[in-house]
């Protein structure tokens, strides 16, 4: 079982890059912002607290994130046929990471690739500024930008000490990208 994250600044390219991943490999996504989405339409207290926290674009708090997660990795170790798990954006707090880690330990999942997709502050700007999103205004951008050097890049320091992160150049066109994640993996292209 391998287990890949893809992290970066927001507009890296981590969902496009893995969904091309996904599209290569019978590999299980988790896409944790969809999950958080599904959750938000249950008419309950949880439901409810997640919608009004995803509304007001405020972090989901990591034992609820957990809570989202746990389910569809213990239905991938039960099912015995999974060869890969993917990680769309996450872990994006040093407490998930380690959370994640011992999950993984119990799991006997010993192949994890922390991808670190490296884009510039000023090119995940532009990219985001260009590509015109409701949310993605000056402030907002600011907001999230600043929350990725607080809360993501220890999750980089921890992965960069333990001598398993794997950096790409995320300013390289779309494809090149995917080409050097596509050969990191050993993925046929």
């Amino acid at each position: 079982m391998r287990i890949i994250s893809l992290i970066g600044r927001p507009g890296c390219g981590k969902g496009t890059q893995a969904e091309r991943i996904i599209e290569k490999t019978d590999w299980e996504p988790i896409y944790t912002g969809k999950l958080l989405r599904e959750r938000a339409k249950k008419d309950d207290f949880m439901g409810n607290k997640i919608e009004k926290a995803l509304s007001e674009g405020r972090l989901i708090p990591t034992p609820v994130v957990f809570n989202i997660w746990m389910p569809k990795l213990i239905e991938f170790r039960q099912a015995g046929n999974v060869d890969g798990v993917l990680f769309d954006g996450n872990p994006r707090k040093l407490y998930e990471a380690k959370m994640l880690e011992e999950v993984f330990q119990m799991f006997e999942w010993n192949d994890f690739i922390p991808i670190h997709i490296d884009i510039s502050r000023e090119e995940s700007k532009r990219r985001l500024l260009k590509r015109g999103r409701a949310d993605d205004h000056e402030e907002e951008i600011e907001r999230r930008l600043g929350w990725f050097e607080t809360d993501v890049e220890p999750v980089l320091d921890f992965y960069k000490e333990k001598g398993i992160l794997k950096t790409i150049n995320g300013e390289q066109s779309i494809k090149k990208v995917q080409k050097d994640i596509i050969n990191l993996l050993g993925i046929d292209d």
